[in-house]
């Protein structure tokens, strides 16, 4: 399975310094600066290890900064619906292109949108995507926060939790507990 990240090695100085239209992003590299919290490496090189097929997307991609199939960067760029059809895509863009790449991954078809940030944050792009025209049943499909509650803390940690729910996401899973979906209680008190 094909994995789309939609990352950016620089955190936005301004609320989303983009131009843009359905296929194409252009960013204002001035607005951007920094290096902060960025999972996004941890997060290809994990899903890498793991035998899916990762594209990255970041406008600032470090030759060799991240462990991909397909690296798209250059501060212009044009990403076309086939992309992200069919395809499972995270989206950690650092508020750089957040609304640009959640929106061309519903209508571009994505199996699955996982969308790292905070709520307080997703209120401002949801109702962004509402005044867009985007229904709200479409909406509720996005993860966000993504990731499971693994208690994680660090970057690799919270890399680890989204690709924990990319698995258990890709192979139907609920993502419980083995204890539980095995029945170990039953277990227990068979004894």
């Amino acid at each position: 399975m094909k994995v789309v990240v939609f990352a950016s090695s620089r955190e936005a100085e301004m609320e989303e310094p983009v131009f843009c239209d359905r296929d194409t992003v252009r960013v204002d590299a001035s607005k951007c600066t920094g290096k902060g919290i960025n999972v996004a490496p941890f997060i290809a090189r994990y899903l890498k290890d793991l035998g899916f097929h990762v594209l990255v997307v970041d406008p600032f991609a470090e030759e060799s900064y991240y462990e991909a199939d397909e690296v798209i960067k250059g501060t212009t760029f044009q990403i076309p619906d086939g992309v992200v059809k069919d395809n499972y895509v995270i989206v950690a863009t650092r508020h750089v292109y957040d609304t640009w790449a959640i929106m061309k991954s519903i209508y571009g078809g994505a199996k699955e949108i996982a969308v790292i940030m905070s709520l307080k944050r997703a209120e401002v792009i949801l109702k962004r995507l509402i005044q867009a025209g985007i229904d709200k049943e479409k909406l509720k499909k996005l993860r966000i926060p993504a990731g499971l509650d693994i208690g994680a803390k660090s970057e690799k940690e919270i890399a680890l939790s989204i690709v924990a729910e990319v698995l258990a996401v890709t192979r139907g899973s609920m993502g419980l507990p083995l204890r539980e979906v095995k029945g170990f209680e039953k277990l227990l008190e068979k004894l």
